[in-house]
């Protein structure tokens, strides 16, 4: 498991223990990075932590899995809203943070499905409209949109 898993995990245990709710913030660092691992295929590395999220305190999970939905509602929203028609024909569009959001995006989505919390169904159809929005605007798939990007793909 890298560094940065390892410490948002332990974080989290960490506010489990002391019964403190957790946080958006945690959510995100270890999805990121367990997103980056299913990625990148460190199966091993994933089933460590899969299995250290799993034994966390029951009575914590209704507020863990409420967190993750949480921070994956705010990266839909930033994804979604970045792909907004009005702001894809202004001369400052910033195709880049908007490649990097997606990128990010999927590593989220992916780490919530590993952990038995994949995205509902209104938030994948609302992910598809902003792709399908992207690509028209770019004139080139999603996938290889986000390869010229210079981003690692995740998809």
């Amino acid at each position: 498991m890298n560094a940065d898993l390892e410490t948002a995990i332990a974080a989290l245990e960490a506010r489990a223990s002391a019964s403190r709710p957790p946080t958006r913030h945690e959510a995100r660092a270890i999805l990121l990075a367990l997103g980056q691992a299913l990625a990148e295929g460190r199966d091993a590395a994933v089933e460590v932590a899969a299995g250290r999220l799993a034994k966390l305190p029951e009575p914590f999970h209704p507020g863990w899995h409420a967190t993750v939905r949480e921070e994956l509602a705010m990266a839909v929203t930033e994804y979604v809203r970045s792909v907004d028609p009005r702001y894809l024909a202004h001369p400052e569009y910033d195709l880049a943070y908007t490649l990097d959001a997606r990128r990010r995006l999927e590593l989220r989505l992916r780490a919530a499905e590993r952990l038995g919390l994949p995205a509902d169904r209104p938030t994948a159809e609302s992910v598809a409209r902003a792709d399908a929005l992207l690509e028209r605007h770019t004139r080139t798939p999603l996938r290889e949109s986000l390869e010229q990007g210079g981003g690692e793909t995740v998809f």
